[in-house]
């Protein structure tokens, strides 16, 4: 791989551009909402993005004191998003598509909630700006909690230390920073500020009290809705020269149905961060230099 900060660089400026419709059930003016289209950064979280978003449909609003920013949700094909997941991972877990097929633009007549979806589009072909929707009512029981200000902050500030155990078998680099890396590991990554992030989560990865022993992985499934979330070590356990693993040999022990090769894909391609990533890779270097900022390989399926 490229150096260093090149690649956490070219991570942390990956992006997915987004097309908003109100959901017709919580808008006044059902046939003139209009549509709401914004860049999102992939390292972020939706909940970022959601105050300018509740702005602009404002004013579209039934009723603003049930159709409030804490008991907003966003949908896409039934589904609801999981807020508290990065919006790279959302993306990549929720389309389930290769990255490899150029995307498509959706028609500009097809601008208003309620409008058919053009028949003639190959649902494997990815759409670009994705579409999601923006609900109030019925808010599902299955994400994590309703957003109110601190909501994302603790879902990713738990993250950190849970990825931080997983990676030392101690929590100690994470909970070990003051109050003012905490405060800056979250206010960087929602300004975006590349320098700041990483001055505080390079001090967790190269902790003095502690070394790296494992990698914290999660594989999606998008065809089962499975997350199977491993540990894997540096080094693969049994080997003479103590070889590191990679992305191939962490596959095939997580999920050896689909990665029957430790070299070769058969029956998935594993994307992370909207490309292939090629399975010679070694995970610990994967992990430094393109982990999610929440310390984990969040790893998406898309299937052959």
């Amino acid at each position: 791989m490229a150096g260093s900060d090149a690649v956490r660089r070219a991570v942390w400026d990956g992006s997915v551009p987004f097309r908003v419709l109100l959901d017709p059930s919580e808008c006044r003016i059902f046939d003139k909402a209009d549509v709401y289209y914004f860049q999102a950064n992939r390292v972020a979280y939706l909940p970022f993005y959601l105050p300018r978003i509740y702005k602009f449909f404002e004013d579209f609003l039934i009723d603003k004191t049930v159709a409030t920013m804490e008991n907003a949700w966003f949908e896409v094909d039934n589904a609801p998003l999981r807020w508290h997941w990065p919006i790279g991972l959302i993306y990549d877990f929720y389309t389930a598509l290769d990255p490899t097929k150029a995307p498509t633009s959706p028609p500009t007549n097809h601008d208003r909630p309620g409008s058919p979806h053009p028949p003639d589009l190959e649902p494997s072909v990815p759409q670009l700006p994705w579409t999601i929707t923006l609900r109030f009512a019925s808010y599902p029981h299955d994400l994590l909690t309703t957003l109110t200000p601190t909501s994302t902050h603790d879902a990713f500030i738990n993250t950190i230390k849970e990825a931080d155990f997983a990676r030392n078998g101690t929590a100690k680099a994470a909970m070990s920073l003051s109050p003012a890396d905490t405060r800056q590991l979250f206010a960087s990554l929602q300004d975006h500020d590349f320098d700041g992030f990483w001055g505080v989560s390079d001090k967790m990865l190269n902790h003095s009290g502690s070394s790296v022993r494992s990698v914290p992985i999660r594989v999606y499934n998008p065809e089962t809705g499975q997350v199977i979330q491993g540990t894997v070590p540096v080094k693969q356990p049994g080997t003479i020269r103590g070889e590191p693993h990679t992305l191939g040999t962490a596959l095939n022990s997580l999920v050896p149905i689909l990665f029957p090769s430790k070299r070769s894909v058969v029956l998935a391609r594993p994307v992370m961060h909207g490309i292939v990533l090629p399975l010679s890779v070694p995970l610990l270097e994967l992990m430094r230099e393109a982990m999610y900022p929440d310390g984990f390989l969040h790893i998406t399926l898309a299937m052959m």
